[in-house]
């Protein structure tokens, strides 16, 4: 039909269809326009409803995030403030809330800690660790032992920041050592006692501890503070009355007493939890050859005062009881320790502050062993006895043998050699010295009352030396048929003097005549006689004396005039 009209049109025979076919093909591609830009319409359509879903979305995210962030930075300032107080102190932040600022904080927790859990707001907060539960305002403190799990919370529910802090228990001291910290938590919870001693020692060991600001108004006011400062004594610690205890630095070759104003149980602790001394009445002493520190406790709010002397002043720890009792004060002799090995140096302690001589220490055996004759100073332990032999030498002690349940100390003048050991499981410490010059007049003496006066005269040196007297021989004394002439030297403000002869009584103690003079043996107060320089002083006893002048001996003890006095 196409050929057809395109002939009859006149033109080519294919022409018709060509036309035809021609636009057929324009309506297909109208049609495939059409729809190809409805299609990209719609498309776009869609990316745009995507394009504000996803705007939205962001909006909603920027929002939430941008009061997240606000919260966060709410939480974290608030906390950082509440935390700065802590930090400070050493403690270091272990877990928090920050993130959530939720009202609940649960953290697994290290142990041999000490914790602190801190809320930003001003309530009440919560803490369970298991074994305990604990409330208190704003903060609350514990210790552990192991590691534990923590619940931290308020009552309230957030925004609210809560923190938990952590810190070496042995920084604090423990749970023994809370009344040292330097915070106070809303409250304290249970909790650190399987190591609370672990961490004592260590916060002592450390030197942690602050030093004591003891209140010693009380003691300038004792009859013994005088005494014991003419000895040498010094105060070094005490126990503050809002505290259980003090500790002290005790340094190597001191004597320490402790005092307490009021009569309470003092007790001595040392490193391990071992108590060396407990429950002794207002007083206890121990001595040490080390530098060691100790902890002194007592109940209740009497304060305490610790003083120390050097030992080879006063005379270790018998010269320790000596000067407590020169100060009117009693010292048990189960109030008193020293450590077993350091027995021998305190006999040692002992004979030098009595002859002012450098005495060799040494262990006691179990065993005789080789026989000697010098002077000799034991510190025996509880349950322990001396043995001589042989058994015909006699030999005197003071102060006198005897058991005892606690360390007794004692020197012994010998008639001749003989060898000394000890019975019983006890340590027994020893030192030996020869007589000092100014006992020449009686070291030839075999007779027992002659060897007895001795350890006395030797005794009045030790005490005498305390009061900073020194003895001395010939210079400045002239011996007269009915006493003596002393004549005071320079440098020196009093004496004390005691004749020796080599026949009974042996000694003969001197004391100024006149009206209210009292005489006085070696046991008594010693006469104090004022002396200055240049000054002569005429001396009579109350024994006469019938050695002849040329083998009399007169000891005088001099005083040196202190210019510095002891603080």
């Amino acid at each position: 039909m196409d050929r057809a009209i395109s002939v009859l049109g006149g033109r080519h025979p294919e022409h018709a269809k060509t036309q035809r076919e021609l636009r057929e093909a324009g309506e297909r591609r109208r049609v495939a326009l059409g729809r190809e830009l409805a299609e990209k319409a719609a498309m776009r359509s869609r990316r745009a409803r995507r394009m504000a879903g996803v705007g939205a979305g962001l909006l909603v995210v920027a929002v939430i995030g941008w009061r997240f962030a606000a919260r966060v930075g709410f939480v974290r300032s608030e906390l950082g403030r509440t935390e700065a107080q802590w930090t400070t102190l050493g403690f270091t932040p272990v877990a928090s809330n920050e993130l959530t600022g939720r009202a609940t904080l649960e953290a697994d927790l290290p142990g041999a800690s000490c914790f602190v859990a801190l809320t930003s707001r001003d309530e009440t907060l919560h803490v369970s660790t298991g074994a305990d539960t604990i409330e208190g305002p704003k903060s609350v403190a514990w210790c552990t032992c192991g590691a534990s799990h923590a619940t931290v919370d308020v009552g309230e529910a957030g925004p609210v920041g809560l923190a938990i802090l952590q810190i070496d228990a042995r920084e604090l001291g423990g749970r023994l050592a809370r009344a040292w910290t330097p915070f106070t938590p809303g409250g304290w919870g249970a909790g650190g006692e399987s190591c609370e001693n672990a961490a004592l020692d260590g916060w002592i060991a450390d030197h942690r501890w602050p030093m004591a600001s003891v209140d010693t108004s009380w003691m300038e006011a004792s009859p013994a503070r005088p005494v014991l400062r003419r000895a040498g004594f010094r105060v070094i610690s005490g126990i503050e009355s809002e505290r259980p205890f003090g500790v002290v630095d005790a340094k190597a070759g001191d004597c320490m007493l402790a005092i307490a104003r009021d009569d309470v149980e003092l007790s001595l602790r040392a490193a391990g939890a071992a108590w060396r001394i407990r429950g002794a009445r207002k007083l206890m002493a121990w001595c040490t050859s080390t530098d060691v520190s100790t902890s002194v406790w007592r109940p209740g709010a009497s304060p305490v005062v610790v003083v120390a002397a050097p030992a080879a002043r006063i005379g270790g720890l018998l010269g320790m009881q000596e000067c407590a009792e020169a100060g009117g004060l009693h010292l048990a002799a189960q109030a008193t320790w020293i450590d077993p090995d350091d027995l021998a140096w305190d006999a040692a302690s002992l004979l030098r502050a009595s002859t002012s001589l450098d005495p060799t220490p040494y262990s006691l055996p179990t065993e005789p062993g080789a026989a000697d004759g010098r002077i000799l100073a034991v510190s025996l332990s509880a349950g322990t006895k001396l043995a001589s032999d042989p058994p015909s030498v006699p030999f005197a002690c003071d102060p006198p043998l005897a058991e005892s349940a606690s360390v007794h100390e004692s020197i012994c003048a010998l008639a001749g050699p003989a060898s000394w050991w000890h019975r019983g499981d006890g340590a027994v410490g020893a030192a030996r010295s020869a007589l000092p010059v100014w006992l020449s007049a009686l070291e030839s003496r075999r007779e027992v009352d002659a060897m007895a006066r001795i350890p006395e005269l030797l005794a009045l040196a030790r005490r005498l030396g305390r009061e900073r007297f020194e003895p001395t021989l010939l210079e400045g004394v002239t011996e007269l048929p009915d006493g003596v002439r002393v004549i005071g030297r320079a440098g020196e403000d009093a004496i004390v003097a005691v004749g020796l002869d080599p026949a009974p009584p042996w000694t003969a103690p001197y004391f100024a005549p006149g009206p209210g003079a009292v005489p006085w043996d070696l046991g008594d107060e010693p006469r104090v006689l004022p002396l200055a320089p240049g000054q002569t002083v005429k001396l009579v006893s109350y024994a006469e004396r019938k050695t002849p002048i040329d083998k009399r001996r007169t000891v005088v003890f001099r005083r040196a005039v202190q210019l510095d006095p002891t603080p």
